[in-house]
């Protein structure tokens, strides 16, 4: 019998090809991966905790505030009035500060039109000197008025000096309706954004002003807290509690306004003032009392008294803006800046960069808006840097996993290519990461002439081996004598090479190819094939297949034959006059073919072992016989079907073979 035979160097391709994709899915990519995430995660959390404990970026905190304080302005409220102390008033009445008298002339005026409050915005801390008379006008038309309320400012002497209350002059204060602190706290940059709902040297004594006028206006009794304990370590500091910020209703000159000597005068139309609220105050340049707000900026700032009317607004529209407690925040931002790593990995590197921005500035608008909305402000800063570098990061430890792995698998492959005269002839870049795109190039090119002498191999055991074998078993039906001797060796040869080509045929299988398929009839088909072999052994193949139509995407031949190569398996360990049973069930979208042979039973330490490559289970009966490939043929079709194969026995009890495959449809019957 002539044949072509195979040589050293073919053998050690087919070695090598196996090899590599053994162990190429053996590869730790999955401990790469886990380190990739834990790496990326830790970087941001520790970015995320550390911006927002040092507050590092609060700058940018305050931008995208003021940007969403800027957003969506309603309508002004009709019931706040301003009285504006403006040029044209200090034109017409002369320079400031005006007598006593005069004020007290305008309350006389507003309370004949009904007011609800008068915040009246002016420091009367001391006697005036002209007029003796004044000041006890003013407290005679603050009494009748029933409705005055009078600030009280916290200053210092001098330039680091210690904090003083400013209170209105004792005969004022005591007809004052209530007093109130003015005061807004300037942030870092300047800004007025928020106030202390209480503040009070050594004891956080004193409402904000604001309150004390909607106490007024809503006729609820003071706020102010004459009874809060003093600080133990300095009753001369300053103690606040209780900071919130404040959401604007709008620019400077949102409020309806009029002017100081037009309302003196009596210059407006009848019911401006009925049941509103006004506030007095200054509102000319140079009087002191501007204040740069996230809505006028530095170029345009507001008034201090139509700070109060945006603080007396949101104020009786529960509207002042919570901050968020620190670990709240923290928990919320850790969140916002980790959700980058669901996406980034199943994306292209384009489409990961574009949605990573995009998230980015969704995330910037979102918090920006989110204190007009629901009262709530996060500092954001400590989540959108990291958001925003969380894509190099993740990159840089792509790109390291991918370095190492490349490195990995190359100085692997070159211990098996340079083995089979591959001579490494890559040119060195600058760029170490130019060498390795070199050299796996040079290795996958390699790797398909690999592949092209493997096909050879394959067309070489199909045709060149097979068919001389086929040929002289037919030959020896002629020779009786010599039939005996050599069939059994032969027919091994056939098999062997047979087992060899299906292996190969299941590893380069292509799932796009895969068919919708009736698994139960491909399932009555192998049982079938076995009968003959069943019969010989006095062995009864009992059915128990699922009533209906179990369609799954696969191969006809491949799936047929792993179910046979189960089968024959449980008929050759099977004891004589003994039964094997084979069930298919259908349950949570998953077909299970159950193989149960009541043989001696396998033990757990060759469990192990059984569906690996020429692997082979150990025949008490008889010597070994086969390549090792038929458990590893099927475990190979189980995971080219996306499914699994495992098996449930021990010494001494039956065996059970399953085979789980993904269905796609099942009809019952």
């Amino acid at each position: 019998m002539v044949s072509h035979p195979i040589s050293n160097t073919r053998v050690a391709i087919v070695r090598i090809i196996s090899t590599l994709v053994k162990n190429t899915r053996n590869q730790p990519v999955k401990r790469f991966r886990f380190n990739d995430y834990l790496s990326t995660a830790a970087i941001l959390l520790f970015l995320v905790v550390f911006i927002q404990l040092t507050g590092l970026l609060s700058r940018v905190d305050n931008v995208l505030f003021d940007i969403g304080q800027k957003w969506h302005q309603d309508k002004p409220p009709t019931d706040i009035v301003i009285v504006a102390i403006d040029e044209n008033s200090l034109s017409q009445l002369g320079r400031w500060p005006w007598s006593r008298q005069v004020h007290a002339d305008l309350i006389q005026r507003l309370k004949q039109e009904n007011t609800l409050a008068i915040g009246l915005d002016i420091i009367f801390s001391e006697p005036e000197q002209s007029n003796k008379n004044a000041d006890d006008a003013l407290a005679t038309a603050i009494a009748q008025a029933q409705n005055v309320v009078l600030p009280i400012l916290l200053e210092t002497t001098r330039v680091k000096g210690q904090l003083i209350e400013t209170l209105p002059l004792p005969s004022l204060a005591l007809q004052a309706a209530d007093l109130g602190r003015v005061h807004a706290v300037l942030d870092e940059d300047g800004i007025a954004r928020s106030i202390y709902l209480f503040e009070g040297i050594g004891a956080p004594v004193w409402q904000h002003f604001s309150q004390a006028v909607l106490n007024v206006a809503t006729h609820q009794p003071s706020q102010n807290q004459f009874n809060a304990p003093a600080a133990q370590k300095n009753i001369f500091s300053l103690i606040r509690k209780q900071q919130k910020r404040v959401s604007f209703k709008g620019p400077p000159g949102y409020f309806s306004t009029i002017s100081y000597a037009q309302v003196l005068k009596g210059e407006f139309e009848k019911d401006t003032f009925k049941n509103k609220i006004v506030l007095i105050g200054a509102t000319a340049s140079g009087m002191n009392d501007l204040l740069s707000t996230p809505v006028s900026g530095l170029s345009q700032p507001m008034a201090g008294v139509e700070f109060h009317a945006n603080v007396l607004d949101s104020m009786r529209n529960n509207r002042l803006i919570d901050t968020l407690p620190t670990v709240s925040s923290l928990i919320v931002l850790i969140a916002l800046a980790l959700l980058p790593l669901i996406w980034m990995p199943r994306l292209s590197a384009l489409k990961g960069l574009i949605s990573t921005l995009v998230y980015f500035v969704f995330v910037s608008m979102l918090a920006a808006v989110l204190p007009k909305i629901f009262s709530i402000w996060i500092p954001p800063s400590a989540a959108l840097l990291p958001i925003l570098i969380s894509y190099p990061i993740w990159s840089w430890r792509k790109l390291e996993a991918a370095q190492r792995y490349l490195d990995q698998e190359l100085t692997y492959l070159k211990s098996f290519i340079i083995q089979s005269d591959f001579a490494d002839n890559t040119v060195h870049h600058y760029d170490n990461f130019d060498d390795r795109i070199e050299q796996v190039r040079a290795a996958g090119q390699q790797l398909r002439f690999l592949q092209n002498d493997r096909k050879e191999v394959l067309a070489f055991i199909s045709h060149d081996l097979r068919a001389p074998l086929a040929s002289a078993m037919m030959l020896l039906e002629e020779h009786q004598q010599l039939k005996s001797k050599l069939h059994a060796p032969l027919s091994q040869a056939l098999h062997l090479a047979e087992d060899f080509l299906q292996a190969s045929r299941a590893e380069m299988s292509n799932s796009a190819d895969f068919k919708e398929l009736d698994f139960a009839g491909v399932t009555h088909q192998a049982v079938d094939d076995a009968y003959e072999s069943a019969l010989k052994k006095n062995i009864q193949l009992e059915r128990e297949i699922v009533d209906g139509l179990v369609w799954v995407n696969g191969n006809f031949g491949l799936l047929q034959r792993a179910i046979l190569n189960l089968v024959m398996n449980a008929i050759k360990f099977a004891p004589e006059y003994s039964k094997v049973k084979v069930k298919l069930s259908y349950a949570n979208q998953q077909a299970v073919l159950s193989v149960i042979d009541y043989g001696p039973g396998i033990s757990m330490d060759e469990q192990k072992h059984l569906f690996k490559r020429f692997s082979r289970l150990k025949d008490m009966s008889a010597s070994p016989e086969g390549a090792g490939l038929g458990l590893y043929f099927v475990h190979t079709v189980a995971q080219k079907h996306h499914g699994t194969v495992d098996v449930e026995s021990d010494i001494g009890q039956k065996t059970s073979f399953n085979l789980r495959l993904p269905v796609l449809n099942f009809q019952a019957h």
